[in-house]
Protein backbone atom coordinates (compact mmCIF):
# COMPACT_ATOMS: atom_id res chain seq x y z
CA UNK A 1 0.00 0.00 0.00
CA UNK A 2 1.48 3.32 -1.06
CA UNK A 3 1.65 6.17 1.46
CA UNK A 4 0.46 9.60 0.32
CA UNK A 5 0.67 12.84 2.29
CA UNK A 6 -2.32 15.17 2.55
CA UNK A 7 -0.66 17.77 0.30
CA UNK A 8 0.01 15.17 -2.41
CA UNK A 9 -3.54 13.89 -2.06
CA UNK A 10 -4.90 17.40 -2.68
CA UNK A 11 -2.59 17.92 -5.65
CA UNK A 12 -3.09 14.50 -7.27
CA UNK A 13 -6.60 13.52 -6.13
CA UNK A 14 -7.86 12.59 -9.62
CA UNK A 15 -4.83 10.40 -10.31
CA UNK A 16 -5.08 8.70 -6.91
CA UNK A 17 -8.79 8.00 -7.39
CA UNK A 18 -8.15 6.56 -10.87
CA UNK A 19 -5.41 4.32 -9.48
CA UNK A 20 -7.68 3.23 -6.61
CA UNK A 21 -10.40 2.44 -9.13
CA UNK A 22 -7.86 0.23 -10.90
CA UNK A 23 -7.26 -1.69 -7.66
CA UNK A 24 -4.51 0.18 -5.83
CA UNK A 25 -4.79 1.15 -2.14
CA UNK A 26 -3.31 4.23 -0.46
CA UNK A 27 -2.44 5.09 3.13
CA UNK A 28 -3.05 8.80 3.69
CA UNK A 29 -0.69 10.48 6.14
CA UNK A 30 -0.57 13.82 7.92
CA UNK A 31 2.89 14.84 9.12
CA UNK A 32 4.01 11.25 8.60
CA UNK A 33 1.24 9.70 10.71
CA UNK A 34 -1.48 7.49 9.17
CA UNK A 35 -4.91 9.17 9.21
CA UNK A 36 -6.98 7.50 6.47
CA UNK A 37 -7.04 4.91 3.71
CA UNK A 38 -8.20 5.16 0.09
CA UNK A 39 -9.37 1.76 -1.11
CA UNK A 40 -10.87 0.49 -4.35
CA UNK A 41 -14.59 0.20 -3.77
CA UNK A 42 -15.42 -3.50 -3.73
CA UNK A 43 -17.85 -5.69 -1.86
CA UNK A 44 -15.18 -6.05 0.82
CA UNK A 45 -14.89 -2.27 1.17
CA UNK A 46 -18.67 -1.99 1.39
CA UNK A 47 -18.67 -4.64 4.12
CA UNK A 48 -15.97 -2.72 5.99
CA UNK A 49 -17.98 0.51 5.78
CA UNK A 50 -21.22 -1.15 6.86
CA UNK A 51 -19.53 -3.03 9.68
CA UNK A 52 -18.53 0.32 11.19
CA UNK A 53 -21.72 2.29 10.44
CA UNK A 54 -23.60 2.94 13.67
CA UNK A 55 -27.06 2.63 12.06
CA UNK A 56 -26.16 -0.72 10.50
CA UNK A 57 -24.70 -1.96 13.80
CA UNK A 58 -27.95 -1.08 15.62
CA UNK A 59 -30.04 -2.84 12.95
CA UNK A 60 -27.80 -5.90 13.06
CA UNK A 61 -28.00 -6.10 16.85
CA UNK A 62 -31.80 -5.68 16.78
CA UNK A 63 -32.02 -8.47 14.20
CA UNK A 64 -29.83 -10.76 16.29
CA UNK A 65 -31.96 -10.04 19.38
CA UNK A 66 -35.14 -10.85 17.41
CA UNK A 67 -33.54 -14.08 16.20
CA UNK A 68 -32.68 -15.10 19.77
CA UNK A 69 -36.27 -14.37 20.86
CA UNK A 70 -37.73 -16.34 17.95
CA UNK A 71 -39.37 -13.25 16.45
CA UNK A 72 -38.09 -13.74 12.93
CA UNK A 73 -39.78 -14.78 9.71
CA UNK A 74 -38.44 -17.69 7.69
CA UNK A 75 -37.13 -17.06 4.18
CA UNK A 76 -39.91 -18.99 2.43
CA UNK A 77 -42.59 -17.17 4.41
CA UNK A 78 -41.00 -13.82 3.62
CA UNK A 79 -40.82 -14.61 -0.11
CA UNK A 80 -44.50 -15.57 -0.09
CA UNK A 81 -45.49 -12.32 1.69
CA UNK A 82 -43.46 -10.22 -0.75
CA UNK A 83 -44.99 -11.96 -3.76
CA UNK A 84 -48.50 -11.52 -2.34
CA UNK A 85 -47.95 -7.82 -1.63
CA UNK A 86 -46.58 -7.27 -5.15
CA UNK A 87 -49.55 -9.09 -6.69
CA UNK A 88 -52.01 -6.84 -4.88
CA UNK A 89 -50.54 -3.67 -6.42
Amino acid sequence: MAAVGIRDLKTHASDIVERAEAGESFLITRRGKPVAVVLPFTVEAEDLILANASQFIRLRERGRADLRKGRTVGWQSLKTKVRESNAVR
